[in-house]
């Protein structure tokens, strides 16, 4: 017999089921303190109580397109809700913005202001700052990083630039096993753009990971552009970052450089992870298994296999249905063992261990079947168990707790028909509470109540010629077809130029119902929101939740004192700081001035008790420098200390996600697409007078002033230039060397010694013409030594690094700052210009502080060209992009209007509207219209 409380959630918004929740909990205690159902209520009140208190964002981006040319600009809005209610999040006012390389080496970071959760914005691409390549964009604010890395928005994109100069590279890596060593056979094949073989080509192959090289060899293509590799792969080397170099040795052409990622399957590698629906295997209970297979580069492989016990004897066979997932069910017995022998694609096995066999314990199984009103979730117990006392499973979806039945065991496994309208569409957590208030068995669930919300988009043509008008009309409505009024983003995007795919690109909804709420990679995400009647899609996303969910929180932390948080909620932009004495002590009322010199504007105010100070309403925009100074009560600056409260970056965990560029393996319709691309540009280009000469590249030597360079200023192997400090802020002197120089970090001898290198080159530090060596006390290592002025000193602090690493330019440090026994080929020098030229001696100014914060990014509006009646196509307006609007307003009527203008590139155009009413509706559609020559 069970005890259950539930609320209905039909036609009521998720704020209003709570507040009706905690009503019906405080009748209930009231009438019956001690009863199973108070009990019930007690939980659940005291459940919600700790999701309101965590106040949990989510935060969703839309841009204009999936992947992008160098040069171009990314259009952008941001949807921040409340986790719980999808409702605007009113904690944060400010969101974080980063892209990242393959390498996780954050490229660009900015900041954007957010109202009733929304932000606008746009990030531009400048390939001087982004080559070309794969990236992850990246967007969270200040508050949710109190909840770790799954809540941060990730986003894959990639930036190309392609030319008819480009090559065009086929390469197969094939993997043979000598002994106990991996041997790698790479065939390449090079084709020109025209897919001419690239033959008798000299080619320079670098095959290096993220710490070292591991071969290096050059060889030459055959007469039908062929190359064969082969290289021995060593343990040591980090196989998941491995990337192919391939540089042409040809000079006076293009000097072409590729880099690729050499993506490797090898059959033992193959990732199987087995999870027992629910949580465990418990012995003489019948168990329901998912799993999910992952090959070496990261993407799910279907397989095949057997599982059998300890005697060698099949229990039950098994194999994947989709992305490498799959379940199959068994009773396994006590004291007994499983493990699955998995078919390998080269004709051998893996055998792996299925998780241990637990004599006693629970199971708990959901039976969610397709369009079915209720789910059946079913408990059951070894007898042990039986008598411990009395359990709760709790039905929670978006952090809210909805659904609650209290039951023991005395008679056998127990069913609870759980009504599927308690909970809105999305993912439901199904938990089981044991007497001691720890949860014992998780499972979750996907609910839909097909009520995302309806968008109809209606053009006023059925087709349209180059540069014509088009007016186009939205409707919103809810699914019972009344209107709604709600915050819409619009991208429209040419398909000569732009390839959209809403199965591999998902939406807001698809995020907001399924990935945000998963881990790890989800491979296609609209794949499971393709069609509402697919049965095999519905069991497929099931699987899906079997294997990639995660728990929300520690159950236990509810009954815990309230939880003190790391990161504090940003509502507003501030900057703030902290004035002390030579003892450390706060300064009260001392004169805080802050000076901005574009724009420019004088701010001033005074510190409180504890020495705080705290300026209001700045925006900081572009490469924003505020000069910030701390004054006595004569008006005069004094010997104090200034320190800022300063946003710290986060270091994100890389992605494991490459993405192979596109000249790679390309087939003929993506080439196709890509030759239309190169041909618009020269079409542009011929129209617009540009003349396509040979390419030229011409090199000027930074020059770094006040140098003290042996060589003389601008006499380096890598050279960063004032210019290019003053953008990067409020950095350290180690980020600018990590970010600068490929292979510099802290490595460690077989003695356990570590120092600074530059890949196997020691790194000596020389600060305004001083090696830092020279001054080093004894008792500290040569890697703290060294760790102290790279922390020390900061970006703004310096005028140029100059990096001496060949033979060309070491060999006068080597006589200067070498005994003569040293091997000149071990060491490499980096030579730091300050900007108080005095070396490692400065001290920091005091009462002074240069602050530079991450800049805003301001909204601004996407330009569409206006073209007169009939206007003649020129092809000089080739945009990708053909229109984004970031903020459409759906009226009283649920309707809005847009107008723009075609392009000069006939085909079709696709038209992507995403949105939401703010009050937990969310809506996406896509349509398509044609634009036919003139």
């Amino acid at each position: 017999m069970t005890k259950d409380v539930s609320i209905n959630y039909k036609n009521q918004s998720l704020k209003h089921l709570l507040v009706n929740l905690f009503l019906l909990c405080f009748t209930s205690l009231v009438s019956a303190q001690d009863s199973p159902k108070a009990n019930i209520h007690k939980l659940i009140s005291a459940a919600n109580a700790f999701n309101n208190n965590l106040a949990v964002e989510k935060l969703y981006l839309q841009t204009d397109k999936p992947s992008y040319f160098a040069g171009d600009t990314l259009w952008l809005k941001g949807y921040l809700f409340n986790a719980s209610y999808w409702d605007a999040a009113t904690k944060s006012g400010v969101l974080y913005i980063e892209i990242a390389n393959d390498s996780n080496q954050v490229m660009k970071r900015t900041m954007l202001p957010v109202f009733s959760g929304l932000a606008f914005g746009y990030i531009e691409l400048n390939p001087k700052e982004l080559p070309k390549g794969g990236y992850v964009l990246r967007a969270y604010t200040n508050w949710m990083r109190n909840f770790g890395e799954d809540y941060i928005f990730k986003k894959h994109i990639y930036l190309g630039d392609a030319t008819d100069k480009d090559w065009l590279i086929d390469y197969n890596a094939q993997i043979l096993k000598e002994g106990n060593k991996d041997k790698i056979h790479l065939a390449l094949k090079f084709n020109r753009f025209n897919t001419t073989p690239l033959g008798l080509r000299t080619i320079q192959i670098r095959i290096t990971d993220e710490r070292k090289t591991w071969f290096k060899d050059k060889a030459e293509t055959t007469i039908d552009g062929m190359l064969d590799i082969n290289f021995n792969l060593p343990e040591k080397a980090d196989s998941k970052h491995l990337t192919l170099n391939m540089q042409d040795m040809r000079t006076g052409e293009n000097n072409h450089l590729l880099t690729i990622p050499l993506l490797l399957n090898r059959p033992e590698n193959l990732d199987v992870q087995f999870m027992p629906e629910g949580g465990n295997l418990v012995a003489n209970l019948a168990a329901h298994v998912a799993f999910k297979a992952i090959g070496e580069d990261g993407m799910g492989k279907d397989i095949t296999g057997k599982v059998y016990n300890s005697k060698l004897q099949e229990v039950t066979e098994f194999h994947s249905t989709h992305s490498g997932m799959g379940t199959f069910e068994f009773t396994p017995q006590a004291n007994e063992s499983y493990s699955a022998k998995i078919d390998l694609p080269n004709g051998s096995f893996k055998t792996l261990a299925l998780p241990k066999v637990a004599n006693t314990g629970i199971v708990l199984k959901v039976d969610n079947q397709f369009e079915r009103d209720s789910c059946r979730v079913i408990v059951n117990a070894t007898p042990d168990v039986a008598a411990d006392g009395t359990y709760t499973l709790i039905g929670q979806a978006r952090g809210v707790v909805l659904y609650g039945a209290s039951f023991n065991f005395k008679n056998g496994p127990v069913t609870c028909m759980v009504n599927k309208k308690i909970f809105p569409t999305g993912i439901v957590r199904f938990i089981l509470i044991g007497p001691g208030k720890n949860a014992v068995n998780e499972r979750i669930a996907f609910i839909d109540h097909h009520d995302k919300l309806n968008i109809r988009l209606t053009s006023d043509k059925p087709s349209y010629r180059q540069r014509d008008p088009v007016v186009l009309d939205m409707q919103v409505s809810d699914k019972n077809g009344t209107p709604v009024q709600g915050s819409f983003s619009l991208a429209v995007t040419d398909d000569g130029q732009v390839t959209t795919d809403s199965i591999q690109d998902g939406s807001i909804v698809t995020y907001m119902l399924l990935t945000s709420d998963l881990k790890g990679n989800i491979e296609d995400p609209g794949y499971y929101f393709q069609s509402t009647d697919d049965v095999q899609k519905w069991q497929h996303l099931d699987q899906l939740l079997l294997t990639q969910g995660w728990i929300g929180y520690d159950w236990g932390d509810i009954f815990k004192p309230s939880k003190k948080f790391e990161y504090n909620a940003e509502p507003e932009y501030l900057i703030k700081g902290k004035v002390t004495n030579m003892f450390n002590k706060p300064v009260a009322g001392s004169g805080i001035s802050l000076l901005s010199k574009n724009p420019f504007f004088v701010m001033d105010t005074i510190t409180n008790d504890q020495g705080i100070f705290t300026f209001r309403g700045v925006v900081p925009v572009d490469t924003a420098v505020f000069f910030i100074q701390s004054r006595n009560k004569k008006g005069k600056s004094f010997n104090v200390g200034i320190e800022m409260d300063e946003f710290k970056p986060p270091v994100f965990t890389a992605v494991n996600k490459r993405v192979l560029p596109w000249y790679v393996n390309i087939d003929i319709n993506m080439l196709t697409f890509v030759k239309k691309q190169v041909q618009l540009k020269q079409e542009q280009e011929r129209i617009t007078g540009g003349i396509m000469l040979k390419e030229v590249i011409v090199k000027g030597k930074k020059i770094i002033k006040d140098s003290k360079n042996l060589n003389g200023a601008g006499e380096a192997d890598i050279i960063v230039d004032e210019q290019e400090l003053e953008k990067a802020g409020k950095t350290t002197l180690g980020d600018q060397l990590e970010n600068n120089i490929k292979g510099f970090g802290p490595r460690a001898d077989k003695y356990g010694n570590r120092f600074y290198v530059i890949y196997d080159k020691f790194v000596h530090l020389i600060i305004d013409g001083m090696d830092i060596d020279f001054f080093q006390p004894e008792g500290i290592s040569p890697y703290e030594y060294f760790k102290q002025y790279l922390d020390y000193y900061d970006a703004e602090e310096i005028k140029g690094i100059e990096v001496m690493k060949s033979s060309k330019y070491t060999g006068k440090y080597v006589s200067r700052y070498l005994p003569p026994l040293a091997e000149p080929f071990d060491f490499a020098f980096v030579e730091i210009t300050t900007r108080g030229g005095r070396g490692p001696f400065v001290k920091k100014s005091v009462g002074t502080y240069l602050y530079k914060p991450t800049p805003f990014t301001l909204p601004k509006s996407f330009y569409s060209p206006t073209y007169i009646v009939n206007s003649t196509p020129d092809m000089t307006d080739i945009r990708s992009t053909i229109y984004w609007e970031s903020n459409i307003l759906t009226d009283k009527n649920g309707k809005a209007t847009v107008t723009f203008y075609t392009a000069d590139n006939p085909g079709s155009y696709s038209i992507t509207m995403e949105g939401s009413d703010m009050e937990g509706n969310l809506g996406v559609k896509r349509e398509k219209i044609m634009v036919i020559s003139r």
